[in-house]
């Protein structure tokens, strides 16, 4: 290509606006991106707020979608989301998020799958294949080990390689392979010492070389510093636009010679083609579907029924009931962030009793600005209950509790709701919980029922009546552990602490591996969840094929049948146990599940297939995947502490007991003098935060003030702890200079490099 050709081609590298692609005066076709991993958040250019997005249906959250264990309704949901976005004229869809929740503490778990990458990755592929069956480019994010929103843009996530292939990379190559989404974003952290969207082991050895991967990497929203580094690493496409100001140092390195031509086109080849294939409608089969109605099936499907003592619930419909909680009037049913949909007003939980024929007695008993008691309204509920009907306490997770760019500082709910309940003086309490993560319930013992709706989307109020009364049977199983207290979490004496450097030290017990694997007592543990019904497992058998065949190498099948009269659905997990052969290993891993619907009384055969990654572990002297041989226990259950079924299968492969070279969790691939704790004067650089650099320099210091005044104002009337007032001030405060001043609207990047130069003076 001619020197003058590509120099004039290089802003294709760089994002034109906030959300389109460039389309170089209109020599290519500009594509729109949009936020919209549980509903589309569409937004023009001149929006000025997160918030500030067109009307849309807002389906579950992706912690909600996953208890549901349902390939199918994940592709559904993913289906209407991507009509949606055809109407909107939008080519991309920025999702799923497939990041593993290392700690129940991330701010961000709502919009994340699950622990298990098995689970992710099978759900992740469904729903990619469901937006891009409508010819919608999707964005599987965020690319890789971000797993905490404290720091997220300028901490080092210290990942061993085994672990890290094992557990942070597997549902990322899982969808990939099985689904090749039409771009992946990369996300802002550092992975062992390089920064993500420069990390060339990342980027170009494992997504390009290993996995085969052709598609569009595109930089999470001002996680791009240095083009220059990021397109030798293998980014193709930073966003958002930067201006000039990346681009001009990328032209002036490709004329020093530190980027060259055989750098840059890939990207080009691969951003022409996204192009090609996304600017124009070619999906004209479109179904009629009812976009609320599946928001509705998807919430039904993904609640969770934790407890049912003495068959508390379902209520007969038309009984008297009570209802207390703030949250039954403002319903929480998404989190805070670059996700928030802005919906049509939707019913609340008291309005849908009723239109289900309960008479309901309210009483908001706290509110949900506050975690502090009020007594006066405590005092009212507590009157409320003494008539002797059910009570629906509506609590969970507020809007202050979890929320994108900052992590929960607690597993407790918030002070007033425990203490409300504590004080209630009723022995037939139903707690209907809402909320993206898991949590503490210290009142327990109180309770007769607990029906955890998860953030279940616009029509959550209607789902949770529905299920309360009977309507619908509850069927949804926890994709996460719920811890007893926060002391028992895997990630508990590093996560979140402050530093810039994350160390996984937990290595591969992550989530259930880890209670399972050291004996810890759980809340309620992986898998878990209850119906109106009861089903018999039966007839295990286990099949094996030698290595010659097509076949996986075991495939087994099991009998289900609905004992009860109720129909309903069971999910059916599989797990392998692994042999004990004296290097780290979880006792025992998710390997394949099944939804099953009966009615009473029916009875239906299940078959699963095992592949070679059920036997495997990441060999890090074969930098592959490799078979261990030895004597494997195949468990079959409801869920990871409810096995019902048990066989055995002797698995050929490596001898990992006699030879454990690379067993070990001691490779680290990346750079070891990165040490983003120990920065001195002359390291300081635009990859810095605002608040690191205000620490030295006295026109930093005075920026930060400005800048932290301008953001707030740009919320006035809303509280310094609403979810997108602290997004925005978290990312001020941590997001790199060069992101800040790129993002600001009109402050010369001169003063960034300033801000660096007086930092970086020796005092």
């Amino acid at each position: 290509m001619k020197r003058d050709d590509l120099i004039n081609k290089l802003p294709l590298l760089s994002g034109k606006g906030s959300w389109h692609t460039n389309d170089l005066g209109g020599r290519y076709a500009s594509l729109h991106l949009s936020d919209g991993p549980h509903g589309l958040r569409k937004q023009d250019e001149d929006a000025k707020t997160n918030n500030d997005s067109y009307v849309s249906t807002c389906y579950p959250t992706a912690s909600c979608l996953a208890s549901s264990w349902d390939r199918d309704l994940v592709a559904k949901v993913a289906d209407s989301i991507g009509q949606e976005a055809l109407t909107a004229d939008v080519a991309v869809v920025l999702g799923p998020g497939v990041n593993i929740k290392r700690s129940p503490l991330c701010g961000r778990n709502f919009e994340y799958y699950s622990e298990d990458p098995y689970l992710s990755g099978e759900l992740g592929s469904a729903f990619i294949n469901g937006v891009q069956k409508n010819g919608v480019g999707t964005s599987l994010k965020h690319f890789a080990a971000n797993s905490q929103e404290t720091r997220r843009m300028t901490s080092d996530s210290r990942v061993d390689e085994r672990t890290l292939r094992e557990i942070y990379l597997s549902a990322f190559e899982k969808c990939v392979k099985k689904a090749n989404p039409a771009t992946v974003m990369i996300s802002y952290n550092y992975l062992n010492g390089y920064k993500a969207t420069e990390n060339r082991h990342l980027m170009t050895e494992i997504l390009r070389d290993e996995w085969g991967y052709d598609g569009v990497t595109i930089s999470d929203w001002g996680a791009c510093i240095d083009l220059t580094a990021a397109v030798k690493a293998g980014l193709d496409l930073e966003m958002p636009g930067s201006g000039k100001v990346h681009l001009n140092k990328l032209k002036k390195d490709l004329e020093a010679g530190r980027i060259t031509e055989e750098d840059i086109l890939p990207a080009f080849s691969r951003l022409e083609k996204l192009i090609e294939d996304h600017s124009q409608n070619k999906y004209v089969d479109a179904d009629s579907i009812d976009p609320h109605m599946i928001a509705l099936e998807a919430a039904l499907q993904g609640a969770v029924l934790l407890k049912n003592d003495k068959n508390m619930l379902p209520l007969n419909s038309g009984i008297e009931i009570n209802v207390i909680g703030e949250l039954a009037k403002t319903v929480r049913f998404q989190g805070g962030g670059s996700s928030h949909i802005n919906t049509h007003p939707q019913p609340d939980i008291i309005s849908e009793f009723e239109h289900a024929g309960f008479k309901v007695n309210f009483a908001p008993g706290y509110s949900v600005n506050s975690p502090f008691p009020d007594t006066r309204l405590e005092q009212e509920a507590a009157e409320l209950v003494k008539n002797g009907c059910p009570t629906v306490f509506c609590g969970g997770l507020t809007d202050l509790a979890e929320g994108e760019g900052y992590d929960r500082k607690t597993l407790d709910l918030p002070d007033n709701q425990s203490h409300l309940v504590e004080i209630l003086d009723d022995s037939d309490i139903i707690f209907l919980s809402f909320g993206g993560s898991p949590f503490t319930v210290p009142f327990m013992d109180k309770i007769k029922a607990m029906l955890h709706m998860y953030l279940g989307g616009e029509a959550v109020a209607k789902a949770a009546v529905m299920l309360i009364s009977g309507e619908a049977n509850p069927c949804g199983k926890l994709a996460e552990t719920w811890p007893m207290s926060l002391a028992d979490t895997p990630a508990y004496k590093n996560f979140a602490d402050g530093s810039g450097e994350v160390r996984y030290e937990e290595g591969v017990l992550v989530g259930y591996r880890h209670y399972d694997t050291l004996g810890i007592k759980t809340l309620f543990p992986f898998g878990y969840g209850l119906s109106y019904t009861t089903f018999e497992y039966s007839d295990l058998k286990v099949e094996k094929f030698d290595g010659s065949s097509k076949e996986d190498p075991v495939r087994i099948s099991f009998r289900i049948k609905n004992t009860g009269n109720t129909a309903g659905s069971e999910i059916a997990q599989v797990y392998v146990e692994n042999p004990d052969d004296g290097f780290v290993r979880a006792g025992h891993e998710l390997r394949g599940f099944e939804k099953v619907f009966l009615n009473p009384g029916e009875e239906r055969t299940v078959e699963i297939s095992l592949d070679d990654r059920a036997f495997s572990i990441f060999d890090t002297s074969l930098m592959s995947f490799d078979k261990a041989a030895g004597e494997y226990k195949i468990l079959v259950g409801s869920s990871i502490d409810d096995i019902r079924l048990r066989s055995i299968v002797n698995i050929d492969g490596k001898d990992y007991g006699n030879d454990k070279t690379g067993t070990g969790l001691d490779l680290f691939i990346g750079n070891p003098e990165c040490d983003l704790d120990s920065t001195e004067p002359g390291m300081y650089s635009v990859y810095n935060s605002l608040s690191e650099l205000s620490e030295r320099s006295w026109l930093g210091k005075i920026m930060l003030k400005i800048a932290l005044k301008v953001a707030y104002s740009m919320y006035k009337g809303k509280p310094k702890d609403d979810p997108e007032v602290m997004m925005t001030i978290e990312t001020v405060k941590d997001g790199p200079i060069d992101c800040i001043i790129l993002q600001s609207g009109g402050i010369p990047y001169g003063i960034a490099e300033m801000i660096v130069k007086q930092a970086n003076k020796r005092r």
